[in-house]
Formats: C-alpha cells, structure tokens, sequence
C-alpha cells in the first residue's frame, strides 16, 4: 500500500505574502440583511422610566449603625435623625420639581436623561424620514 505524503507546511497567502500572524485569512464578511429598517421609531413608552436609585442610602445606614450602637435609643441619635430627615426632604423636593418639569414638557438645558414625554416631544419636533 503506498501512502501519499502530508503536505503540514501549506501556504495561505494573503495578496501573496503569508499573513503575519500564522493564520489563515477569514472568509469574506456575511452580508448584513436588515430585519427592521434602522430608523427610530416617532415615540417611547414610559416603561424604564422608573427611578431604581435608593435616596439618602448614607444617612439611613449611618443611622442604623447609630440606633444599634445606643439600643435603639432615639434620643442619642439625634444628629443622625435631622441629617437623614434634611436629606429625605431635598430628595422629595428635587423629585417635586422633577415630575412638575416632565408634566409641562420642558427640556432642561444640560440634562443628562430624559423622561419619555421629554423624548416624544423632540421625537415630534424632529420626526424621522421614512
């Protein structure tokens, strides 16, 4: 029986030099085919509009931690109290003027996000060609 010989040393070239990296070239890309046309749709729900952040998350720790040190004793804790009632009430307030500000449509200059009626209103201004 007469066994043809391994040929281990083939080539890929490359526009004829042999790539660099030891390995073959990569097939030629798969075409892209759009499933949806890649435009922006004219509106947003308001689903993730939801806040997920928890207000004053310090102080109410710093509080625990105080009100377990003294047996749960209000008294010995009252700097850690007035701290956390400020913070909870400047987070009532900002999220006050919040919901007024999405309530009327205003845009904030600077804002980093956008509520969704804030988003369909520049949606509605600047509507997407078809």
């Amino acid at each position: 029986m007469h066994l043809t010989p391994l040929n281990l040393g083939t080539q890929y070239l490359i526009n004829n030099l042999r790539p660099k990296n030891g390995r073959r070239p990569t097939r030629r890309p798969f075409p892209f085919t759009s499933a949806l046309p890649l435009s922006l749709n004219d509106q947003v729900s308001g689903k993730s509009d939801k806040e997920q952040n928890v207000a004053c998350l310090q102080e109410m720790s710093v509080l625990f931690a105080c009100m377990k040190h003294n047996d749960f004793l209000q008294a010995l804790c009252s700097k850690e109290i007035e701290s956390f009632q400020t913070c909870h009430k400047n987070f009532m307030h900002t999220q006050r003027m919040k919901q007024e500000q999405e309530k009327q449509g205003l845009l904030v200059p600077g804002a980093k996000k956008l509520s969704h009626k804030q988003l369909n209103y520049l949606l509605k201004k600047y509507p997407q060609p078809k």
